[in-house]
């Protein structure tokens, strides 16, 4: 099957070699997408809630370009610069999703100066 690929204008330019999202096939798999506001090129805010948020809206205008929607996301990886924001992230994320939830991953990383969060997804259209 044709690797294809998913771009927006509604989410963060990828600032390195790599797709916003690849589609194979009826999977889908969205890059790594952080709290950058796509419409001024600056962070949504200083702390890991308001990140969240914003990388969640990127993640879902790139599944979008990609004909996909966050009802169809069956995995999450998120990536934290601290875990001890673990609780203000998940606080946002339970607004994202519902039950059944995807799967999910999280991890405490390096991220860039000022990114609290980074987060990819995993769907599948059926």
């Amino acid at each position: 099957m044709a690797r294809l690929e998913g771009r927006t204008g509604s989410a963060p330019k990828p600032d390195a070699p790599y797709s916003q999202a690849v589609r194979i096939g009826s999977t889908i798999a969205v890059a790594g997408q952080v709290g950058l506001d796509p419409k001024t090129g600056q962070l949504a805010g200083r702390d890991v809630g308001a990140q969240t948020v914003q990388a969640f809206k990127n993640v879902e205008a790139v599944l979008a370009a990609s004909g996909a929607s966050l009802d169809d996301v069956i995995r999450v990886d998120v990536y934290l610069s601290t875990l001890s924001d673990f609780e203000a992230m998940n606080e946002q994320y339970v607004h994202v999703f519902s039950t059944p939830y995807p799967t999910r991953t999280t991890v405490g990383v390096e991220l860039p100066e000022g990114l609290k969060v980074e987060i990819t997804a995993l769907a599948v259209q059926s």
